[in-house]
């Protein structure tokens, strides 16, 4: 089934102040179809964000399709920006260059792409930085990480949720955006050798789509979720995991890799990966696959062994190659009742629950507890004599001041506490993917190339499908991921907007207005939590932000009213000023 412009508002829940309408426009012959937009973007994260706010302020018809019901992606699990020369590192006296940085960068990622790095040193202050916090964006502190010799890896006062949401309103105000959402994309139209829309499936509908547009920008993501594409295009020279978790956005399956390959785009370093060294299997996770991070900086890491095998604070790009030669690429994490409260994890929105003592060390199906370390090795069938003497041995090496084993620790530097006050912990870790380094081959504007180098007309590629371009090389970097998405998108969006200014104008549906809210004076919820189990008791296609959220709101016992209200009613929002009043509850959950 193919479904004109007329047909979309029955099949798409739209956030703009308009939507795409109506049954009015003019009968189109089958060699002259009318475009829905001018630029259809397919992913509503940081990237495709970016793309569509430089669009919409361009004054360029924008259609913005998610197979989620709402906007950030990847990018609400991520932490910071690594930029260079700006007023939060003037505020701290960190002093700062653009040839500081792309020299620091280089060195860290042996073979990053010289090009975009240059160009991203010298423009993330202006690109990036100048750009986000015009739109509310408030950075509070840049921090050191791997591969910088001055702390230039910035953060908001949160996670990366507080960098999403000014984006996404900012968006939302502009009226050539219009998002849909929950709608797969599962191909590109390609005519005469150009991109002319795109064909996918409303996931709660099941209606089949065609949208038409004469410029898509893929901002789909990584593949980091699916094992399967990881492992076959593993990296060479580096020892193949026997266990990896899944520690990316579920989302993350490479689908815009595969719709743009099948059209003709060229794939590139595709056996690139940033895999994180200290993944924690979900508790809630009944396949057992899917990863939290996790870690405490005071723990002693031993293998299957019982023994210590490197350097617990040293370089993630070494530990890798130190835990994937390990048996079961896997280690514990060990530490005791002094240090109990250093061991943070993040990943999950459910780690905020207010429930009782800590979510994973209280947890029997995600760390083991016991009040000897003999009691300790039983459970978690270390050998005994191996893992006393391991802790024995760390605990001299503190009293001495000198790590002689692994040089974690050295004369004049802070020394880990002694392992010594039960209960005792362990907490297996893992190996976990996280982000994609490869991806859609790419020129300087973002457009797609093809398998000879050449512009694929009409297809652009941003963020991580893309590969952030090639910046972090060999060795993923901090901050490097969601400056590239920023910078990759808003390069697509002036190319196609210039693009567009310099084109015939198309034949455009009309949009309709916004559409009536409930009276506030009248509205009351009207949803019990029996009513609410009911809808969560089976998956749905389609509604899997809904899924998660809600069961947090029964976990936790919310009030309706804490998100709900006349403008976030129980229906599907399906207006501007609706999609914005939900944007301020994001954080009940993240």
């Amino acid at each position: 089934m193919i479904l004109r412009p007329g047909a979309l508002r029955a099949i798409f829940v739209t956030t703009a102040a308009v939507v795409l309408a109506s049954c009015g426009q003019p009968q189109q012959s089958a060699d002259s179809p009318t475009a829905d937009a001018e630029v259809i973007i397919v992913g509503a994260g940081l990237s495709g964000l970016s793309a569509a706010i430089e669009l919409g302020r361009a004054g360029v018809r924008t259609l913005v399709v998610d197979m989620n019901s709402m906007a950030g992606g990847h990018a609400v699990m991520a932490g910071g920006i690594a930029m260079v020369g700006t007023p939060v590192q003037a505020r701290a006296g960190i002093e700062d260059s653009p040839d500081l940085a792309y020299d620091d960068w280089m060195e860290w990622t042996d073979d990053g792409d010289p090009e975009w790095t240059r160009f991203y040193a010298e423009n993330s202050r202006e690109l990036i930085y100048d750009w986000v916090t015009e739109m509310g964006v408030e950075f509070v502190r840049a921090s050191a990480a791997h591969g910088n010799s001055v702390p230039r890896f910035h953060f908001t006062r949160d996670r990366a949720i507080y960098l999403i949401l000014p984006m996404f309103r900012t968006a939302l105000e502009l009226p050539e955006i219009v998002f849909a959402w929950n709608t797969r994309v599962d191909g590109l139209l390609v005519e005469n050798n150009r991109v002319a829309g795109i064909t996918g499936r409303n996931l709660r509908s099941g209606e089949e789509v065609t949208l038409r547009a004469p410029n898509v920008i893929l901002a789909t993501g990584g593949f980091e979720s699916d094992l399967d594409r990881v492992l076959s295009n593993w990296t060479p020279g580096l020892p193949e995991p026997q266990r990896i978790l899944i520690g990316a956005s579920y989302s993350a399956t490479g689908s815009g890799h595969d719709i743009a390959a099948a059209a003709g785009a060229a794939l590139t370093k595709m056996n690139r990966h940033y895999i994180y060294i200290n993944g924690v299997v979900s508790p809630r996770d009944p396949e057992r696959i899917h990863a939290l991070t996790g870690g405490n900086d005071d723990a002693l890491w031993l293998n299957a062994e019982g023994r210590r095998f490197t350097n617990e604070l040293g370089f993630d790009k070494a530990i890798l190659v130190d835990l994937l030669n390990q048996e079961g690429s896997t280690y514990w994490a060990i530490f005791d009742e002094a240090t109990r409260e250093e061991f943070g994890v993040r990943g999950a929105a459910w780690l905020k629950s207010p429930m009782p003592g800590h979510p994973i060390l209280d947890d029997p199906d995600a760390a083991t507890k016991a009040d000897s370390l003999e009691a300790l090795a039983a459970v978690t069938g270390l050998p005994a004599d191996a893992l006393i003497a391991s802790v024995d041995r760390f605990n001299a090496l503190i009293d001495q001041g000198v790590d002689e084993d692994f040089g974690r620790f050295g004369a004049g530097d802070e020394l880990p506490p002694r392992i010594e006050q039960p209960p005792f912990y362990a907490v297996q870790m893992f190996p976990m993917t996280r982000k994609s380094m490869g991806g859609v081959a790419v020129d300087r504007q973002a457009r797609a190339l093809d398998g000879q180098g050449n512009v694929f007309p009409g297809l652009y590629a941003v963020g991580e499908i893309n590969g952030s371009v090639g910046i972090n090389g060999s060795h993923g970097m901090d901050g490097m991921f969601l400056g590239p998405a920023i910078v990759t998108g808003r390069l697509a969006g002036q190319a196609v907007a210039a693009e567009r200014a310099s084109a015939a104008s198309l034949d455009l549906p009309a949009l309709s207005q916004e559409d009536s809210l409930p009276d506030p004076a009248s509205w009351s919820p009207s949803l019990s939590a029996a009513d609410l189990r009911a809808l969560l008791s089976a998956p749905r296609d389609g509604y899997w932000h809904f899924q998660m959220s809600h069961n947090m709101v029964l976990e936790r016992e919310y009030e309706c009213g804490m998100c709900h209200s006349a403008q976030v009613p129980f229906a599907a929002v399906n207006n501007r000023q609706s999609k914005r009043a939900q944007t301020e509850v994001c954080t009940n959950c993240h």
